[in-house]
């Protein structure tokens, strides 16, 4: 094991401003995953990354395609603490080993999901510059302007959390997956 570069606050160096969020992560998971606690340096960069995740739990993409997109763009910026985390909480949702392998190499049985990872990995790889073809897979196989958006935003949103796990070397708190 490493040392984190950023290491999580801890109960004597907490901003208090940070203290209502991470006692809301904390009933929400049970305890607060390391990463949140690393943001938590920044109780404002806290209170966006919190925002977004509940944001994204109301949109229209599947928390299992979420979970995709999130494994992924992971593999991809090769982020350790993410693909653990977001692993796990595939697993949750019922996604099964072969599944799981499928999504780091963006792949996936079903037809509409995989366009959707090949968008999602396209804007991954080419900082969304060179998205046209995916993009209209992607509305082939049915997709709405709400869900293209979303799909935007899931990919947003694991890039700050991945480049803050690699950055911050984050320890993983979750099963590590290799």
């Amino acid at each position: 094991m490493t040392t984190p570069t950023i290491p999580p606050v801890g109960p004597t160096t907490t901003p208090s401003a940070a203290e209502p969020t991470l006692a809301a992560l904390k009933a929400k998971f049970g305890s607060v995953p390391k990463m949140f606690s690393t943001f938590a340096h920044s109780p404002a960069a806290l209170d966006a990354v919190a925002g977004y995740f509940d944001a994204m739990g109301r949109a229209k993409l599947s928390p299992r395609t979420q979970e995709a997109i999130a494994i992924a763009v992971a593999e991809l910026n090769r982020c350790t603490y993410c693909l653990s985390a977001h692993t796990a909480l595939a697993k949750g949702h019922g996604v099964k080993a072969d599944e799981l392998s499928g999504f780091r190499t963006g792949r996936s049985a079903d037809p509409r999901e995989q366009a959707i990872l090949d968008l999602a990995v396209a804007i991954a790889r080419t900082r969304a510059a060179d998205v046209g073809p995916q993009l209209a897979q992607a509305r082939k196989a049915g997709l709405s302007d709400a869900e293209l958006v979303e799909v935007v935003a899931a990919v947003a949103q694991n890039v700050l959390t991945n480049y803050l796990n690699v950055v911050a070397g984050t320890e993983v708190d979750f099963p590590r997956v290799a």
